[in-house]
């Protein structure tokens, strides 16, 4: 199937220089030329099989970074590549982070324009099928790693957990963060994001969930996780009922390669049944007694319901430190569980720093960092290259400081 380009460029003879270039490349052809950011996204919202928008950093007066953000946002599926007269490490931070699939020079050779649109257009049409006609819901079809993450009790660091979890799966699979803490969701402030759909808004139609429906209610994080949010009327929690929670998560996991559950410290029926059919279970807890011994009760509570045996439970003790009286060995025997390997430092002041913000996808603690790394590879949504990767980075970071 050919790749379709659409050429957003003010400049007449850069997008001369474009198109002539682009008919010399097999199996890929010109969707258009547009020179103004109105008409490009008229474009991209009516052409359906569009794939990749090259949008130059010069188009008129808003900035390329913004008409890529708007490009995501309208349409999540369609990749966009910046021309930039200046191709560097700041000027790719500020695409990606845009939504951006790379940067292109200006002028850029006939092989990175081939290799550029043929890596982009393969993301594009691997978003269509799993935003668009994707495979009817089946729960048990198992095709993506669903973690929930719930709290022994408020304060023990749930929210902060999936988040950064969801962010550090984020930078090589496809990633949904599902906000099941339905009454108190917190996840739209640590992400510094508005949306007004939210899962309650699938519940009509959760026994046939299209992606377009999909694609509707959730949101396109900058970062990378696509977002389902809880609903902002926390009393619409109860319209969330076990079988739409099911048939929900279903389709969640039929698309994407990893599903990120957050379901808050407080138990409804839809985070009852994120723990019940996810393939992994973290319980945060905090180094004290009452915490260790709202862990025991949470996990003797799931096994009484059949929801979930303790021992498929993995107990992630949060803000632990040397100086701590409890230690993991103290907790496990409290608890009858083994906690996980990795346990999380403290991190306070950087994760407040953060939220504050509206920067929580950087954090500026690396003892913090790594520990997320090292839980996302022990939980599986990190490879363990990836990990390497990231301690590796981190290295670089102290030894050049220093």
């Amino acid at each position: 199937m050919t790749i379709q380009v659409l050429i957003g460029s003010a400049d007449r003879d850069l997008a001369v220089q474009l198109r002539t270039q682009i008919a010399e490349l097999a199996e890929i052809d010109v969707a258009g030329v547009e020179t103004s950011a109105a008409d490009i996204l008229g474009i991209v919202a009516t052409h359906t099989d569009l794939d990749v928008v090259l949008v130059d950093e010069q188009i008129g007066t808003q900035p390329g970074q913004e008409l890529i953000r708007e490009i995501g946002v309208r349409r999540p599926h369609v990749a966009s590549v910046l021309l930039s007269s200046r191709v560097d490490e700041l000027v790719l931070s500020k695409a990606l982070e845009a939504g951006a699939r790379g940067v292109l020079a200006r002028q850029p050779s006939l092989e990175e324009l081939d290799t550029k649109l043929a890596t982009a257009a393969e993301w594009s049409r691997g978003m269509r099928r799993w935003l668009g006609a994707a495979p009817a819901v089946d729960v048990g079809g198992r095709r993506g790693r669903v973690v929930a993450v719930a709290g022994a009790k408020g304060g023990t660091g749930a929210t902060t957990l999936a988040v950064q979890l969801a962010l550090a799966a984020s930078a090589r699979r496809s990633v949904c963060l599902v906000d099941m803490d339905l009454q108190c969701g917190d996840v739209p402030s640590y992400l510094d994001l508005v949306h007004r759909r939210s899962i309650a808004d699938l519940v009509g139609v959760a026994d046939d969930i299209t992606g377009q429906m999909l694609a509707d209610a959730l949101f396109i994080h900058e970062a990378g996780p696509h977002v389902l949010l809880a609903p902002a009327e926390g009393e619409r929690a109860e319209d969330v009922t076990s079988l739409a929670a099911r048939q929900i998560l279903g389709a969640l996991r039929s698309r994407y390669e990893v599903v990120v559950i957050d379901c808050g410290a407080f138990m409804t029926e839809g985070s009852v049944t994120a723990v019940e059919l996810a393939d992994q279970v973290l319980l945060t807890v905090t180094p004290d007694l009452p915490c260790l011994r709202a862990a025991k009760r949470m996990a003797q509570l799931w096994r009484r319901l059949d929801v979930r045996k303790p021992d498929e439970l993995s107990v992630v003790i949060t803000r632990q430190s040397r100086k701590d009286e409890i230690q993991p060995d103290f907790a496990a025997r409290v608890l009858g569980m083994a906690p996980a390997k990795t346990t999380i430092p403290p991190a306070d002041r950087a994760l407040e720093k953060a939220v504050n913000n509206g920067a929580f996808t950087r954090v500026e603690d690396d003892g913090f960092r790594r520990a997320i790394t090292q839980l996302a590879v022990e939980v599986g949504i990190v490879s363990v290259d990836v990990g390497v990767e990231a301690r590796n980075v981190l290295r670089r970071g102290k030894t050049a400081v220093s």
